[in-house]
């Protein structure tokens, strides 16, 4: 059921796509600025050719054409592959796409924002102290390391974004949790190490009372594997097209990890 669009709601909306657009325009600008790309030995080993196969498989003529990083999941490097293509505007293509890449980063870390400074008596400075969070989200080291270059870490780190921004920012809810640890799943498919904010997803659920934190057998075990069951379903989800070629082709669906249980 969708949400009626009262004012509030409008206003937060507003919000929250001017300073996505703001993000947007200010990378895009920043990269066009800088007048290149960097087209770094990773991107010139692997990144361009996943996005290959991304595009077209090439099992029926490659084996291991970038060493293991042949088998890493390859449909996020797709848009670098088509813009090794683009000739003429490329400049300005790319600086849009790392625009693009970087701004949606804004939403999640503006929704959880928005939670911990809501409107108060001057809503003007509660804008501004938004604003400054999502500007301070840009400024971190993951995000300016990716500009210019074809790394996706940006983009494999959204989901976890979306996941701590909905389990956090609304406390108490099962629907965000779920959806939130669907998306961890989604987000762990495209970047193994994500399963690390796991355990971060499930305290984050967890909010005891006093009586709880005096006594940690009432712990709810079962909300625990709620979310693992439901992450372990996003992973799949996202991870079957990738997965089922591996599988087909090695016999394995991690390939060349955990080749000592299920070969290939």
């Amino acid at each position: 059921m969708l949400l009626p669009l009262t004012p509030d709601l409008y206003r937060r909306i507003v919000e929250c796509f001017f300073v996505s657009l703001t993000a947007l325009a200010s990378i895009t600008c920043l990269a066009l600025n800088a007048g290149y790309s960097a087209w770094t030995w990773d991107a010139l080993n692997h990144h361009v050719y996943l996005g290959l196969v991304a595009d077209s498989p090439r099992w029926h003529l490659d084996v291991s054409a970038a060493a293991s990083q042949t088998y890493q999941y390859p449909y996020l490097y797709w848009p670098a592959y088509r813009l090794s293509l683009v000739s003429g505007s490329g400049a300005t293509a790319s600086a849009f796409l790392m625009g693009i890449q970087t701004a949606l980063v804004v939403p999640p870390v503006w929704l959880l924002s928005y939670r911990l400074i809501p409107d108060g008596g001057t809503p003007w400075l509660s804008r501004g102290l938004r604003l400054f969070a999502c500007m301070f989200a840009l400024i971190s080291l993951p995000v300016l390391a990716s500009l210019g270059t074809t790394a996706n870490d940006v983009l494999a780190g959204v989901p976890v974004l979306w996941a701590i921004a909905l389990t956090i920012g609304y406390p108490g809810s099962r629907r965000a949790a779920l959806a939130g640890a669907t998306l961890l799943g989604v987000s762990i498919a495209f970047k193994y190490s994500n399963v690390l904010f796991l355990p971060l997803l499930f305290f984050a659920w967890w909010q005891p009372d006093s009586r709880e934190l005096r006594g940690l057998q009432r712990l709810p075990i079962k909300h625990g594997f709620a979310i693992g069951l439901v992450t372990a379903s996003g992973f799949i989800v996202a991870y079957a097209p990738w997965g089922w070629q591996l599988w087909r082709v090695t016999g394995n669906p991690f390939y060349p990890h955990f080749s000592q249980f299920l070969g290939g």
